[in-house]
């Protein structure tokens, strides 16, 4: 009887399950056909919009966005059937989709709205009643909000913001910021303004110059710059290649990262498509050297061992290093430290340079830390360089690659001399517990129902829509075989979703 009872329960979750499939599958069905618009911040310079679900509108970045006549606001007219959006800032300097938003879910009922991405973390979907074409006057918002990095130790910091004399926030010096943590203050303005001023008091006594109002970032008092602010626990202040542009197979790639969080020390994963380039450790820095052209989506990945998580990814166009007119580049060794009174040997593995007599020339430039340069610089085709540091210190040297066509390569590094040559330290792994695992089958990982390089909760949607048979949806049973048992089933759909929670 009791197995009677378990077997009417298991049809009875099976048939819901079905039901709760089907009913996703006729509102993903419908084809959402209006105009949706945004507002980004004020660095992008345009707007694109990529959508996804069971149509695309194209391939990354998306499509450029219409300027509305509203200063910052961009429309796009959606046709097709939708389940995600990303709104980014296209393509700059070769880079695609450089600064964007995360995945977004998208639905019919977002036709004739707005999304406000002027804080990249946060963005919000509202009512749209049109714009103005004056860009001092936009529809209001609580979302217009700059943040002061206090290293001043101001009790109270002031923000003075301003259009135009008569179009301000208050009279000077403005009006008190609210403290978020620590240093980091916060001021929300009740419109878009292009200018504004921190000050130390009401009386503005100390204060910085005029700026440009950035809204969702964050100015340093010290360093005189804004940047993006996160509000998440773990905050991170910078992430990026370099080279970021003219990228070439067998160059080595430098990957950086820095995050702080307030509930312990933070550890870093680099990873490009689907490959760990390397595991967790402590050092926010790493390399990577691509050997085939295309483009990469190069993710950074952050866990402090509290256990909270957050993530980056940038776009990486590669070009083929082969048959290259321009000389590039790949590697000079050493990159950080010589040793003083010894002979140092700079080493450079160049490429391209293909015109004309084929040949490479280089030339080395070195300047002690007084910025005297220390030897004779002339064009040879020996591509290493031999100098002894008297002192220690910091030294620059500059390499300069030439192709017989007079094109040219330059890097510059800074290299510290010492007695002795620091042994570099080997990053201990930094965990919060067992990590789930699924292994590659061929050229997908375990899970990856829509083979799009990632596993994630699509993988469980398409599956589900696949084992009702939906038409388009159409599976590879090594790939999808979550649990192993040599069958597909709802069983795996499970699995997906329970290696999801265990990443979280």
């Amino acid at each position: 009887m009791i197995r009677c009872k378990h077997k009417i329960i298991s049809i009875v979750l099976c048939a819901a399950l079905l039901l709760c499939a089907y009913c996703a599958l006729c509102m993903t069905a419908n084809a959402a056909s209006g105009t949706i618009y945004v507002r980004i911040p004020s660095s992008w310079s345009s707007a694109y919009c990529y959508m996804w679900g069971s149509d695309t509108n194209g391939e990354w970045p998306g499509v450029p966005m219409t300027p509305t006549g509203e200063s910052g606001v961009y429309s796009y007219a959606v046709s097709g059937s939708y389940t995600s959006i990303i709104f980014n800032n296209g393509e700059k300097n070769g880079v695609k989709g450089v600064t964007q938003t995360d995945d977004m879910s998208f639905s019919d009922s977002y036709i004739g709205q707005i999304c406000d991405v002027t804080t990249i973390g946060n963005p919000k979907w509202s009512a749209y009643t049109g714009g103005t074409s004056d860009p001092t006057t936009p529809t209001p918002s609580g979302d217009y909000v700059v943040y002061l990095k206090n290293t001043k130790g101001w009790s109270t910091p002031y923000c003075y913001m301003w259009n135009n004399d008569s179009d301000k926030n208050h009279e000077w010096a403005g009006e008190p910021m609210t403290k978020v943590e620590d240093d980091v203050w916060m001021y929300t303005a009740s419109k878009r303004y292009a200018s504004c001023i921190f000050s130390g008091s009401a009386s503005g006594a100390e204060q910085t110059s005029d700026l440009t109002a950035n809204y969702g970032q964050i100015f340093d008092y010290d360093a005189k710059t804004w940047s993006p602010y996160d509000p998440a626990t773990i905050r991170i202040s910078e992430f990026g290649a370099d080279p970021l542009t003219a990228v070439y197979t067998g160059m080595e790639i430098s990957l950086f990262a820095t995050a702080t969080s307030s509930e312990g020390a933070v550890s870093y994963k680099f990873s490009v498509g689907s490959n760990v380039i390397r595991d967790w450790a402590a050092s926010g820095k790493t390399t990577w050297t691509p050997v085939t052209a295309g483009t990469f989506t190069v993710t950074f990945d952050f866990k402090d061992t509290a256990g909270n998580t957050n993530q980056r990814t940038l776009s990486l166009t590669v070009q083929s290093g082969e048959n290259v007119s321009n000389p590039i580049i790949k590697k000079v060794t050493p990159n950080a430290y010589v040793q003083t009174g010894a002979n140092n040997t700079i080493a450079v593995t160049a490429g391209g340079g293909k015109t004309g007599t084929n040949l490479l020339f280089y030339k080395f430039v070195i300047k002690d830390s007084a910025g005297k340069q220390i030897n004779t610089a002339y064009y040879t085709l020996n591509s290493n360089y031999t100098f002894k540091p008297t002192a220690n210190g910091t030294y620059t040297v500059e390499v300069t690659v030439q192709a017989s066509d007079n094109s040219e390569a330059k890097r510059t590094l800074t290299l510290t001399a010492s007695g002795t040559i620091p042994t570099e330290p080997t990053d201990p792994i930094v965990t919060t517990g067992t990590e789930p695992t699924n292994p590659p089958v061929g050229d997908y990982q375990l899970g990856d129902a829509n083979k799009d390089k990632l596993v994630d909760i699509k993988d469980a949607t398409y599956l589900l829509f696949a084992l009702i048979e939906t038409d388009g949806y159409e599976i590879d049973k090594a790939v999808c075989d979550m649990d192993q048992n040599g069958r597909v089933d709802v069983n795996d759909v499970t699995a997906i979703q329970r290696y999801l929670v265990n990443m979280v």
